[in-house]
């Protein structure tokens, strides 16, 4: 086979960079090389994780009550989360891998400070948005929290 290794090796790299890997390389000489399928790598939930097993306090000292008053911000973030609007980078992190973990473990991953930020913010969209409330909770409690998470909330 007139394949060398170098081209082999640079169809894997495009390929994997074209996010399209082919099953086979074919060569000039008319030969074939078979090439395994690989998956890329997908970021998991527990990049959002600290070493002491509660998610990162990157945003701990976010002031929840203020954004919750901009209707815009909260807005936009809830119609990323329902499928019915742009992501920033954030809001497709947080809707991609630390919603659904969040309301599957019923916050079970939040330190206390995060547990009251989430308590503020599940109590403002069920509150004040009962629809979107509703939405989020059909898309992302798939494993049928929604009483633990409405006790999570109500509690002090």
């Amino acid at each position: 086979m007139f394949c060398s290794l170098m081209t082999v090796t640079a169809v894997i790299v495009a390929s994997v960079v074209l996010v399209h890997q082919p099953a086979t390389v074919y060569c000039a000489d008319g030969g074939s090389y078979p090439l395994q399928q690989q998956k890329q790598p997908q970021p998991q939930s527990n990049m959002f994780t600290a070493p002491s097993g509660y998610y990162i306090n990157t945003y701990d000292n976010l002031d929840v009550g203020r954004l919750l008053r901009n209707k815009m911000f909260v807005s936009g973030f809830i119609k990323c989360f329902v499928n019915e609007g742009r992501c920033s980078t954030e809001g497709q992190q947080v809707k991609v891998y630390l919603l659904p973990e969040i309301i599957r473990t019923v916050c079970g991953k939040c330190s206390p400070r995060q547990k009251d930020m989430a308590r503020l913010v599940l109590r403002h969209i069920y509150t004040n948005r009962r629809d979107d409330f509703e939405k989020i909770m059909q898309i992302y409690d798939t494993d049928g929290k929604r009483s633990q998470i409405i006790e999570f909330m109500n509690q002090p």
